[in-house]
């Protein structure tokens, strides 16, 4: 009778055995998973981006925005000429109520100088501030310094003179580019501070009529706007300057004209 007891009692011990063994092992993997979890705690995110990649992605982003460079619509610019035109056109009529000129020649041409002088104003200030966006990472007249201390027997006026050039030659290119979408088509200079641009059609003159004398008096009073333009542009570089406007075709052809820079 004693002997199913004491196999009784063994098998329970082994049960209970295996079940500690269970607990023991389940223990153990809790601790496991406990530990990896604070591993994983301790270690650092796999896509971290590294410090310096949001301000480069800005400086790209403001790259592309710089290259990406809008214009005016022709269509535009052409509206705006015509509304500044009638502009110019009851300016003058109002310059001559306000003086109490006479209707002569002479008080007309007075009242249309007058005009001209403001739309040239114009001109000066938006030529002035295209110049500074356009040139601020530019290096004009560099080349000229440069030159001027590898040859140290040069004239001070040479190197006057080529910096003049070299700044007309921006003008002639990248400035009339931006604003005409294409370059000046013939520069000549005397080596003296007298340069001409000439450009054999001007897109803002194109479309008048030729052989007309209204045309003719049209083009002479928006010619001032452009000329303001280039007066502005050199005076940002550094460089006073009288701009004069002249027809090549003597009025057969309004868009074919020359402006005649004087450097003071």
């Amino acid at each position: 009778m004693a002997a199913p007891n004491s196999s009784g009692s063994s098998v329970n011990s082994q049960q209970a055995s295996s079940a500690s063994g269970r607990a023991g092992n389940n223990g153990g993997g809790d601790k496991a998973s406990s530990s990896n979890s604070n591993n994983n705690n301790l270690k650092p995110p796999a896509n971290k981006p590294p410090l310096g990649s949001a301000s480069q992605s800005q400086q790209q982003s403001q790259q592309q925005q710089q290259q990406q460079i809008t214009h005016v619509s022709e269509s535009a610019m052409d509206f705006l000429l015509t509304e500044v035109l009638h502009w110019v056109e009851s300016n003058c009529k109002k310059i001559a109520k306000e003086q109490n000129l006479a209707q002569s020649e002479e008080s007309q041409i007075l009242a249309a100088e007058i005009s001209a002088a403001r739309l040239e104003r114009m001109g000066y200030s938006v030529g002035y501030r295209l110049c500074e966006r356009l040139a601020q990472n530019k290096s004009i007249g560099s080349s000229s310094s440069q030159n001027q201390q590898q040859q140290t027997q040069q004239d001070a006026s040479q190197a006057v003179a080529a910096s003049q050039l070299e700044a007309v030659k921006f003008l002639c290119k990248e400035f009339w580019m931006e604003v005409f979408r294409k370059q000046i088509d013939k520069l000549q200079t005397n080596h003296r501070g007298v340069f001409v641009l000439k450009d054999l059609e001007l897109k803002w003159l194109a479309r008048l009529p030729a052989n007309q004398e209204t045309a003719r008096v049209a083009a002479i009073q928006l010619l001032a706007f452009p000329c303001g333009l280039v007066r502005g542009a050199l005076a940002n570089l550094g460089i006073p300057a009288v701009v004069s406007c002249d027809f090549l075709a003597d009025g057969q052809n309004m868009a074919a004209c020359s402006f005649n820079i004087k450097i003071k």
